[in-house]
């Protein structure tokens, strides 16, 4: 079975990446602990950036249709 992509599937993902790297940002990188302890912020900000690649290959995947 073969699925069908539309663009709104890739928006719809990009408004999700958006909305997730929102909450990590708010409720993850601005915790008290993450700006005090620096190996948990890492950790978090390598997820952001994962999420960012992510994002690049959707928006790239769009235009190239």
């Amino acid at each position: 079975m073969s699925i069908k992509l539309e663009k709104y599937h890739y928006d719809e993902m990009l408004d999700r990446l958006g909305v997730i790297a929102n909450i990590i940002d708010t409720n993850l990188q601005q915790h008290h602990v993450a700006k005090i302890n620096i190996n948990v912020k890492d950790h978090i900000s390598k997820a952001v950036d994962e999420l960012y690649k992510a994002k690049i290959l959707i928006t790239n995947e769009i235009q190239n249709r």
